[in-house]
């Protein structure tokens, strides 16, 4: 075995891990361990072995010798070499004769750089070979990591600049951490750490930073130390600075991150990003004149160019198969260039704005905080000193619609905000629909639907037909109250949607979801989540990445969903109405992993801000589902009161669309005759049939109709909810556990079964965890291996019952699938559990 990965990846931990777990065993394990200083010292590291040399030959023959003689004899024994690229020549020549000759396992780590001569006397010619690549963190693991470290969760923007920073080094994520609270660059507010300043630099980490540097030439630190100053750039642009062959020996080292942009070029950038504030420390030693001066000479020509390559839409399976990519270095790349790319714009409208104060500057400058994070003086200071005459209409209510969506973010209420809006239609009256229209936006999405909804959309439409904002508005509306056709066939009505153009896409990618055009919508906000990213659209990228998530989670891509929202929480918090959204996906995170039998301490769902409402117009938008979830219940009966309350209050407020996934999601980890009720209600009553299945099948379960369940699931046609009806019966069983009857749960997990058989998924099953649940009905054996599976290996149960080491296997796999168990200690609290009762 191979485990591969760079230098503070875990892959000594790892090899720690490996040998403990041996050792329990009871296996022989010969343990070395590579150092760099002593590279150059013959046989240093197979001396640590303590071998008996008496009467031998001290050579590395007779040291091969001696230790294949010690390998051959009868038990179980194993080589285990942490770090074997840096083991001198002649202990790796002693390790290769004695392995050769008695055939032993061999289990290494070793950097992920290319293999080096001095290593290919062992690695290339084993074979069958297992490799282990340790992947970089993503953001929910970097921020349970920093968790762990600091005894307490951190807030999305140090959770998001250390994973920036760490590029994902689990090694570096916890010196970056320590060394934060060390300096006082964080502080711990309201339970969870915050950032005290904009980094997290500090001295402590400049030996931290060399180490990655040890052993590089001159050239390559100058090399390094040019990326720094640049910033990420293409391969193209570096030519007269970097020669490619520089690029290429660094990447090998791992300190350069290399990432296809949206146009296809190779873009490069030091790797990890704590480089870069290494080199731009003023502490740094060496004289930069030299370096600078090239710099000088060819920056006009590193000026970055907005891409205007031809976009091609990818198919399902493609676009799906890309979020892959943006996991590890190449993602923190990409999210680094956005982020840059974006604080350069920035900046120049900002600067404009100064230059000349005008109405349209500030509209110009605006556009960005719509979705990229909020300097709060910059902003007053801009709403404080633009010129309001002389402007356009358009940049006027634009910056009207600003100052309102400010207003409420800060803490002002609705009518505040309307307020702003009623007076800029009483002195621009061509303006007092679009005005008024936005309004009406602000209080559904805040406050409530108003009952007469479709009047005053139909009186809007009738003046200004042809208004971008109000047609948007409508449509937004209408994905509330969960008729998606109706939101389609309002944006089908105009062609020019104006300012709203930037919106229009994420509520038409909302509006597909709802009708049940689950495919469309995840290709077409997927696609449109790439433009965003090219067109350097933040809002759009937030929220195309939201409608994504949602469809891939209900087609059973959790994973790939997780793996798309890491890449838009690296980027931090962002501003106004992406907020909410930012919000929606951090809790859709976290229910996944309360969903979990051991629940997550560092929960990425505890990150989304508390000081919202409960009750929100789209999905996961109000905490309380969320916080619904995190709480543990005594039985079935208290955790359907409290969801009951929290589905009447949605209805209630207007906001169908939160309303039908609540009920649905609720349906499918623990299902009931109320929620059925509610979601019966959404459906019918908007007229969606697209969800009939689903709901006949739900019918049929809550009442313990198994003939009609058996006659439903074999006519079932796959649609958009296959997911969710095999959720359904996994969480009815779970339910018929809850409440102790067993043949109930044995019938539903039967159906599953055949269900599964049927329509084979590669899709989660997430369960409902609350309160202590009975055990299934688990064999005597199943049970008796179940106790033994929570303090004893496979190996030492096989022997201890004398069964084979396959049917220990396959009585845990059997009792975890019957219990929902995740880990075997949890199937051993569960059974545990069910005896004592």
């Amino acid at each position: 075995m191979r485990i591969v990965g760079p230098a503070g990846s875990g892959r000594s931990t790892a090899i720690r891990e490996i040998i403990t777990e041996l050792e329990k065993t009871g296996a022989e394990v010969y343990s070395l361990f590579g150092a760099r200083l002593l590279q150059q010292t013959p046989l240093a590291g197979i001396a640590s072995l303590g071998l008996d040399m008496r009467g031998r030959h001290t050579g590395p023959l007779g040291m091969a010798d001696v230790l294949a003689e010690q390998l051959s004899q009868r038990g179980s024994r194993i080589i285990v070499v942490d770090d074997i690229d840096l083991l001198d020549n002649e202990s790796l020549a002693v390790l290769d004769i004695a392995q050769r000759r008695s055939q032993r396992p061999l289990i290494m780590s070793m950097d992920d750089s290319p293999i080096y001569p001095r290593t290919s006397v062992l690695v290339p010619e084993r074979w069958p070979e297992a490799q282990v690549r340790l992947p970089s963190l993503r953001y929910d693991q970097v921020n349970q990591l920093i968790a762990e470290t600091l005894s307490a969760p951190a807030d999305v923007d140090v959770t998001a600049h250390i994973l920036m920073k760490s590029a994902g080094n689990p090694r570096l994520v916890v010196r970056i951490a320590q060394s934060g609270v060390l300096n006082k660059l964080l502080t711990l507010c309201e339970g969870e750490w915050r950032m005290t300043g904009h980094t997290l630099w500090n001295e402590d980490l400049r030996g931290t930073a060399e180490a990655l540097l040890q052993g590089l030439e001159p050239d390559e630190l100058l090399a390094l130390d040019a990326l720094s100053m640049l910033g990420t750039r293409s391969v193209a642009s570096l030519h007269s600075i970097v020669a490619t062959t520089m690029l290429d020996r660094l990447e090998g080292r791992g300190l350069v991150a290399v990432s296809e942009n949206i146009d296809g070029e190779l873009c490069v950038a030091s790797n990890p990003p704590l480089l870069v504030d290494y080199f731009r420390d003023n502490h740094v030693l060496y004289s930069r004149r030299v370096l600078v001066k090239r710099i000088e000479n060819v920056a006009e020509a590193l000026a970055p160019a907005p891409g205007n390559g031809r976009f091609m839409t990818p198919s399902v399976a493609a676009a799906v198969g890309q979020l892959r990519e943006e996991s590890g270095a190449g993602g923190t790349l990409a999210a680094r260039h956005f982020q840059e790319q974006l604080r350069v714009r920035e900046e120049a409208h900002y600067e404009q704005w100064e230059a000349d104060p005008s109405m349209a500057n500030s509209a110009a400058f605006l556009k960005f905080y719509w979705g990229g994070p909020i300097d709060p003086e910059r902003i007053e200071h801009v709403f404080a000193h633009t010129v309001m005459v002389n402007g356009k209409a358009e940049d006027s209510l634009f910056f009207t619609m600003t100052r309102a969506l400010w207003a409420i973010t800060r803490g002002d209420d609705v009518a505040a905000a309307q307020g702003m809006l009623s007076e800029l239609a009483a002195l621009s009256p061509q303006q007092e629909a679009e005005a008024e229209g936005f309004g009406l936006f602000l209080a559904a999405s805040y406050d409530r639907m108003p009952a007469n909804l479709g009047e005053i959309l139909d009186s809007y439409g009738n003046a200004y037909p042809q208004s971008g904002v109000l047609t948007v508005v409508r449509a937004i509306l209408e994905v509330y109250r969960f008729d998606g056709l109706a939101a389609l066939k309002a944006l089908e009505s105009t062609d020019d949607f104006g300012l709203a153009s930037g919106i229009e896409p994420f509520v038409r990618g909302l509006a597909l979801l709802v009708a049940g055009r689950l495919d469309e919508a995840l290709v077409f906000s997927l696609n449109r989540r790439i433009e965003a990213r090219r067109g350097l659209d933040r809002f759009g990228f937030v929220a195309n990445s939201y409608v994504a998530a949602l469809a891939l989670t209900q087609s059973g891509f959790g994973q790939h969903a997780d793996l798309m929202m890491s890449s838009v929480f690296a980027l931090g918090r962002p501003g106004f109405l992406a907020s909410a959204l930012h919000d929606a996906m951090l809790r859709l995170v976290g229910l996944r992993a309360l969903m979990d039998e051991e629940k997550e301490p560092a929960s990425v769902g505890a990150q989304a801000r508390t000081h919202v409402a409960d009750i929100g117009p789209l999905p996961g938008t109000g905490k309380g589902v969320f916080d619904l979830f995190a709480q543990r219940y005594d039985d079935p009966q208290s955790f359907d009161a409290s969801a009951i309350t929290l589905i009447d209050a949605q209805l209630d407020r207007g906001f169908l669309t939160e309303a039908a996934y609540t009920s649905v999601f609720i349906m499918c980890l623990l299902p009931s005759r109320e929620v059925l009720e509610r979601a019966e209600h959404v459906f019918r009553n908007s007229k969606v049939t697209s969800h009939n299945q689903f709901l006949a099948i739900a019918e049929a379960v809550v009442d313990d109709d198994h003939g009609l369940l058996k006659v439903l699931l074999d006519k079932y046609r796959p649609d958009a909810d296959l997911h969710a009806v095999r959720l359904l019966l996994k969480g009815a069983s779970k339910r018929r556990l809850l409440e102790r009857v067993r043949t109930a749960a044995a019938a539903m997990q039967q159906a599953e079964r055949l269900f599964d058989g049927r329509f084979p998924m590669a899709g989660e099953h997430l369960s409902l965890n609350i309160g202590h649940e009975l055990s299934p009905t688990l064999s005597v054996r199943e049970t008796e291996v179940a106790i033994l599976a929570g303090s004893q290996t496979n190996i030492e149960i096989s022997a201890r019952l004398a069964i084979s080491l396959r049917t220990v296997e396959n009585h845990i796999s059997r009792a975890l699938k019957k219990t929902g168990m995740t880990t075997r200690q949890a199937l051993y609290r569960y059974v545990q559990g069910s005896i004592r009762e």
